[in-house]
C-alpha cells in the first residue's frame, strides 16, 4: 500500500536559513503515517480497538535539499518491513520529482495497557502491508 500525505510549511516552521527547520520533519512523519494507515483501512480508532499503539523506536532521516516557505511537499509513504511485533515504514520529502529528505521510522507495536511490545495484528499486518 502507498498513500501520499501533502503539505505547504507554515512560516513558522521555516528557520533562519529560510528552509524548514529539521524538527519539524518528524512532526511531518506522524501526520503522513496517521494519514498513511487510515487510507490503508485501520485508522488509529480501530488500533484502539484492538488494544494496541505504535511506538517510534527508530528514525534514519537523510537530507538532500531544504524545504523552504511555501514548497507544495508530497510525501509519499511506503511500508518496507513487517516483522512480528515491529514494522516499518518509508518517507520521501518530495517537492516533484526531487528528494528533500528521505526518512525510515521502525515503528513497534505495544499494547495500550501499558504491558509492553505485542504481536502486531494480523488485521493490521494486513492493512499496511
Amino acid at each position: 500500500m502507498r498513500a501520499v500525505y501533502e503539505f505547504t510549511p507554515r512560516y513558522l516552521e521555516i528557520d533562519q536559513q529560510g528552509v524548514m527547520f529539521n524538527g519539524w520533519y518528524l512532526t511531518y512523519v506522524d501526520e503522513a503515517m496517521n494519514h498513511f494507515i487510515e487510507v490503508c483501512g485501520v485508522p488509529y480508532p480501530r488500533w484502539e480497538e484492538l488494544g494496541v499503539d505504535a511506538q517510534l523506536a527508530h528514525a534514519d532521516l537523510d537530507w538532500k535539499a531544504g524545504i523552504g516557505f511555501g514548497d507544495r511537499v508530497q510525501v509519499p509513504v511506503r511500508t518496507s518491513r513487517i516483522g512480528t511485533k515491529s514494522f516499518t515504514l518509508e518517507f520521501e520529502f518530495r517537492r516533484g520529482e526531487e528528494v528533500a529528505c528521505a526518512v525510515s521510522v521502525v515503528y513497534v507495536v505495544v499494547a495500550a495497557d501499558g504491558s509492553g511490545s505485542t504481536a502486531i495484528p494480523p488485521e493490521i499486518a494486513r492493512a499496511i502491508g
